[in-house]
């Protein structure tokens, strides 16, 4: 096991500068602790040093002042205490010297405190913290575990008897009930404005936010900052695990907030995430150790002042160039807590700590004047019947809807809260939620406020704030000034617009005036904004929330592309999507006008005009269907036909036009037309998915009489169906659109496998390949993939993947597929594209059918 990590100073270690007061650290340790082992000197005046021997790691400091000297006694009774009567938290262990006390004069006797003294202490076994840009969510949990486990175990040794005062004398720089003076007296010697300013306005900010809650802060011994270079743990399977601390001069008094707040404060200066990056920490700290509200209201601003107070340290100290890396860092953090709203963060943490949702206020109504039963609500979700043919892609269709529903009426609204499909995508964290409402309503209608307020105009939105919630409204007339102080029901101004027509409004309503909500939110920050957001419901007096979504299902298919309620998207590469691909008006309309005369009936006459549109792109000696039924039973028959028919020497070839059919080769309606021979018996798929409309054809003339052939399955829907979909193959520019898909598709894998070597091989043609990968398992490939947005079907062999697209398949579609793919692929090394691979292009292969000579 490893040591703990230290840290040098470039001083002591460059010059080797040491007062001629102190004695040499390796005689002094020798001689008065019998120890031998590497030395490094840490910082001067008064002088530290690690000694390390065997595969231990002990600290030697000196010191002269009695206020150290009494520090040092407070802390090895602290520390004997905590290592004895707890036993699950990883103290320093002060060592004895030879003459039996842990703090000796310089000379070796028991030290009195008014002299030169020293002490020896040895880390606890562990390794040194990973850094934070290496640490899991999980792993950051576990440091706020551990810093609450390790407030809890110091509030209970220094609360024994006779140690409440003692501790109380522990005074740590780092106490965050001294950060205002602290800041104040590095931006006296901070003249530049730019960089003073800013450090100024967040400490003044931060501290306001604290003072009043002071005295509900609880004060505790406590680790000021139990994160980084002062802590030790164990690497295991799951991650590293915290064990124990090594730096006792961090103990003292403090609020124990301030202990999770420097937790905060390193995470946003070492790790590489952005201000939520703490939560993690925030959720398994008070999961161990709960804190109050006002402690969690408190936590922001203390991390705020944290990172201020270091960053005007460093600054002060930047030109000291052993300072220049910490300055970075307490850039970084000072410039991630800039970036994202108190409010905001308030709220984050406490969603991360599931603390209940405050009680609302009622309001009286926004629009006294409105009967809104009449007020019909407009669907934009992902199940929406108002979306076809993919006119959700139009930036303009939410309106465009909004004033379809609103005609008849002259009032209509969009719904809070919904997912909606116009703005989702692949992204997970799309912005696709809705925040706010739009509501279409007669113009002149008179808009009052349901609560008391100061009215504010901005170049935006007209806002009243008030006690319980703030009310943000465009759309409104009003004459009303900036700072006109209303009642609750008092005339806001109206809806604007001419006399006799449609106006329209934009409601939010926020329950705090710090945060400004946005439209829209993702997903995942629903359950966030619902802390700092309330429902326009609340001042209509009419319910325009969108039903949960339930479930996590594909609720909408379109072209190669499938959407679950959410509105995420995904590539759908499986076959599934069929030849036409998801929502093709064509296969629509003409299922519905089935259905309108004669349903799912099997048998009817529809079946015989399919099998007679399908044989008209055959050859001509491939005369006869015999079957229509699913894609796995129509090769067996086939097998078997070929087994019972061809019992001569001679082989029989088999064309496989299950998924390179219906031109998705690319180049023909069926693969075999470019091979050398014809074949004697074709498989094709279905072309609507799902339909038992899989044929075997084959010719009459090697038909023997009395041939029972299957019964008939497919139903007149399905039948009426696929006659739609060859109909839709008759043009030319679909067909074209198609090939150059395929053509881009190939052109764009080629260069993948070009510069990856990971991707071996590209087989199949037009839109249906397959990609051969060395080094990697196809199964965690396609997972891969699908986290990504891209479906591909469950390979069947370990080192392959199958692509099938349908004809509509977009340009956008292939290059996201290949960018996805290329991610999962391992990474290639700086230069490697332009090392000479000494492999010629991969020509394309003939036009695959999947034929096979078979001797049946």
């Amino acid at each position: 096991m490893a040591d703990a990590e230290y840290e040098t100073s470039p001083e002591a270690m460059n010059d080797g500068e040491q007062s001629a007061y102190w004695p040499e650290a390796d005689e002094f340790v020798a001689e008065h602790y019998g120890l031998a082992g590497e030395v490094l000197p840490v910082d001067i005046d008064p002088p530290r040093f690690f000694i390390r021997y065997e595969e231990v790691t002990c600290r030697l400091d000196f010191g002269e002042e009695q206020q150290l000297f009494e520090r040092f006694k407070i802390e090895h009774e602290l520390l004997h205490r905590l290592r004895g009567e707890t036993g699950r938290i990883g103290a320093p262990e002060p060592l004895a010297a030879q003459q039996g006390a842990d703090l000796i004069s310089l000379d070796g006797s028991l030290a009195e405190g008014d002299q030169a003294f020293a002490r020896l202490f040895a880390f606890p076994p562990g390794e040194p913290m990973p850094d934070l840009a290496e640490l899991s969510d999980l792993e950051i949990g576990r440091i706020g575990t551990f810093a609450a486990q390790l407030s809890r175990d110091l509030v209970a040794i220094s609360d024994l008897e006779g140690h409440a005062t003692q501790t109380s004398q522990l005074i740590v720089d780092q106490d965050l009930r001294q950060v205002g003076p602290q800041v104040v007296h590095c931006l006296r010697n901070l003249t530049e404005p730019a960089v003073r300013d800013p450090i100024a306005r967040a400490t003044v900010t931060a501290l306001r936010q604290v003072q009043p809650l002071g005295e509900q802060l609880r004060v505790q011994l406590i680790h000021h900052r139990p994160i980084g270079d002062n802590l030790v743990g164990l690497p295991g399977e799951a991650g590293w695990v915290p064990t124990g601390f090594t730096s006792p001069e961090l103990l003292g008094s403090g609020w124990v907030v301030a202990s999770l707040a420097g937790v905060c404060a390193e995470i946003l200066q070492r790790g590489t995430g952005g201000a939520l990056s703490v939560l993690p920490a925030i959720k398994a700290f008070h999961a161990e150790l709960p804190l109050t509200e006002a402690e969690l209201t408190a936590l922001w601003p203390l991390v705020v002042a944290t990172v201020a107070r270091e960053r005007a340290q460093h600054e002060l100290a930047s030109k000291d160039v052993s300072a220049s890396p910490k300055l970075q860092e307490s850039r970084t953090g000072f410039e991630k807590t800039a970036d994202v709203e108190p409010g905001v963060m308030h709220a984050a943490i406490l969603q991360a700590v599931e603390w209940p949702l405050p009680e609302t206020a009622e309001f009286l109504p926004l629009l006294p004047e409105l009967d809104l039963q009449d007020l019909r609500l407009v669907d934009l979700s992902a199940t929406s019947p108002l979306f076809v043919d993919g006119n959700w892609n139009d930036p303009e269709i939410d309106w465009r809807l909004l004033a379809r529903i609103a005609w008849e009426t002259k009032m209509g609204a969009t719904r809070f809260g919904e997912y909606r499909l116009s703005r989702g995508s692949a992204d997970a964290d799309a912005r696709n939620v809705a925040l706010h409402i739009d509501i279409c309503l007669p113009a002149g209608a008179t808009v009052a406020a349901p609560f008391g307020g100061t009215v504010k105009q901005t170049s935006g939105p007209l806002i009243l704030s008030g006690k319980d919630a703030t009310l943000y409204l465009e759309g409104v007339e009003t004459v009303l000034a900036e700072g006109t102080m209303l009642f609750a029901g008092d005339r806001l101004g109206s809806v604007g617009g001419p006399e006799g027509s449609v106006g329209g409004l934009r409601i939010r309503l926020a329950r705090s005036p710090d945060v400004d909500p946005p439209l829209f939110c993702s997903g995942n920050e629903l359950g966030l904004w619902k802390r700092l957001v309330l429902s326009p419901s609340m001042v209509l007096g009419l319910n325009v929330d969108a039903p949960d979504v339930a479930g996590e299902g594909y609720v909408r298919g379109w072209n190669e592309y499938l959407f679950d309620s959410f509105g995420h998207r995904r590539i759908d590469l499986t076959g599934s999507a069929g030849i036409l691909g998801y929502g093709h008006g064509v296969l629509a309309e003409a299922a519905y006008r089935q259905w309108l005369t004669l349903g799912g009936t099997v048998g009817t006459s529809l079946e015989a005009e399919y099998q007679a549109a399908l044989l008209q792109d055959m050859p001509g000696h491939l005369d006869t269907v015999l079957a229509l039924t699913d894609e796995t039973q129509a090769m067996e028959i086939a097998r078997q036909l070929a087994d019972k028919l061809f019992d001569d020497p001679d082989a029989v070839l088999i064309a496989d036009e299950r998924q390179s059919g219906f031109w998705r080769n690319g180049k023909n309606a069926w693969s075999f037309q470019t091979a050398e021979q014809t074949p004697d018996i074709v498989i094709t798929g279905s072309p609507v998915p799902q339909e038992r409309l899989a044929a075997v054809i084959i010719s009459r003339s090697v038909l023997p009489d009395g041939l029972e052939l299957p019964q008939p399955d497919a139903t007149a829907v399905a039948c009426r169906m696929g006659l739609a979909v060859l109909d839709a193959l008759d043009d030319a520019a679909l067909r074209r659109e198609a090939s150059n898909a395929a053509d881009l598709l190939w052109t764009r894998l080629e260069e993948l496998s070009n510069r990856n070597p990971a991707l071996i091989g590209i087989e199949g043609s037009g839109l249906d390949l397959r990609l051969k990968l060395s080094g990697l398992d196809a199964t965690e490939v396609a997972n891969l993939l699908q986290g990504l947005g891209v479906l591909v079907s469950p390979p069947t062999a370990s080192d392959a993947i199958s692509v099938v697209a349908p004809l509509t398949l977009s340009e956008g579609a292939v290059a996201e597929f290949v960018e996805a793919l290329a991610a999962c692929l391992p990474a290639v090394e700086s230069g490697q594209d332009e090392q000479a691979r000494d492999l010629e292009p991969q020509d394309k292969p003939d036009p695959q059918f999947k034929s096979e000579r078979e001797r049946m």
